[in-house]
């Protein structure tokens, strides 16, 4: 399963049974090669491998190691255990009432998701077949069903008790106190490509990917939402996930088709007052889901370009790099949420959301604590 060999590893091991003060910190170095043979088959090679290295010895201090080796068996079984519970530690997955989740926000002590639902994944479904999800304490219950007025439900925000979300070519607002559908705002051409939208005191902003424009609705009473008051912001390449830090807004671009465009970036909008772009990642990719890091250093983001990995860019000096999240086939990470103290990635293709401990070094670009 990994790559560090038996062979590399059994010095190691030796020295947990011979140097038992050094047991926690070695056997945290070896923690990549001991799950790839049995416990009795790394037992036994380590005596083995003591025999060898004492060939020369006398027979008296021979036996003596094996016999402290044999002492020792109990404490290296130990200490694998400690290192499989430490290594799936951080590593939880949500399936439960979850078909093509796209986005979450924190709702109430827990997560609200949005699901594309359907037999197959659908960007712009004409049936009602899309839902919500609400995790909260371990468990997850679908709180909007199918059929309830959501199509194909994508970017979503909460502002007091009341849901926005992005869908086809609408934004629905739902009351939360029981999850019925209260009003939808259409966009006017019928063919908007509504992606997300972000709750801003009582501003929401709306990206539409197909228009390359950012909108702005007034909600300041949601139960009265004036229609009217939905207007063009900003016009910028191809708007996904939108995210805000105090004054600056970062917006990350997906043309969703796979079709190669120069300004398919990480954009900022540094002065919301009077907006202007620029950009803050300069590689060309399909860019969705963006959460920062806890003490605010990093922008955290997905990109359907690199399956599998999430990446993050340090403010300081705009370096960035990717961690691995899954290998699993046809995996597409496209949200990302901050809740607790852990990151929860969903897995668009895979219907599945993926749970893990973070570190951060202002200097160090992994971000995903490994093993």
């Amino acid at each position: 399963i990994y790559t560090l060999s038996l062979h590399d590893a059994l010095p190691i091991l030796v020295i947990v049974a011979d140097k038992l003060s050094y047991r926690v910190y070695k056997i945290r170095f070896a923690s990549r090669l001991v799950f790839a043979c049995r416990l009795q088959d790394i037992c036994n090679a380590c005596r083995a491998y003591q025999g060898q290295r004492d060939d020369n010895s006398s027979s008296s201090r021979l036996k003596q190691t094996k016999q402290r080796a044999m002492k020792n068996y109990n404490i290296i079984l130990f200490a694998i255990i400690l290192l499989s519970v430490s290594c799936s530690r951080g590593k939880e997955e949500l399936t439960q009432g979850l078909k093509y989740p796209y986005d979450m926000c924190q709702y109430d002590d827990g997560i609200l998701i949005s699901n594309l639902g359907g037999d197959s994944l659908n960007y712009l479904s004409s049936a009602p077949t899309g839902f919500v999800s609400y995790y909260r304490k371990g468990k997850t219950k679908i709180i909007i069903p199918p059929n309830s007025g959501l199509y194909a439900p994508k970017g979503i925000d909460v502002s007091g008790r009341f849901l926005f979300v992005a869908d086809v070519n609408r934004v629905s607002v739902f009351d939360l106190n029981d999850c019925k559908k209260i009003d939808e705002i259409l966009f006017p051409q019928g063919d908007a490509f509504v992606n997300d939208v972000l709750v801003a005191g009582s501003t929401l902003f709306v990206s539409v990917t197909n228009y390359n424009k950012i909108y702005l609705l007034n909600i300041s009473d949601p139960l009265h939402i004036d229609h009217g008051s939905l207007l063009e912001y900003i016009d910028i390449p191809y708007p996904s996930t939108m995210k805000m830090m105090g004054e600056y807004l970062f917006v990350a671009s997906n043309s969703f088709d796979g079709t190669e465009y120069d300004d398919k970036i990480i954009h900022i909008i540094d002065d919301l007052s009077n907006p202007s772009i620029r950009p803050i990642i300069h590689e060309m990719g399909d860019y969705q889901g963006l959460e920062f890091s806890p003490n605010k250093t990093r922008l955290i983001f997905c990109n359907h370009d690199i399956k599998g990995y999430i990446g993050n860019i340090v403010f300081e000096n705009n370096e960035y790099g990717y961690d691995q999240i899954t290998d699993a086939p046809g995996a597409l990470l496209n949200s990302l949420l901050l809740f607790d103290n852990k990151l929860y990635i969903s897995d668009l293709a895979n219907s599945k959301i993926y749970v893990r401990e973070i570190i951060e070094f202002d200097n160090f670009l992994p971000i995903i604590k490994g093993e």
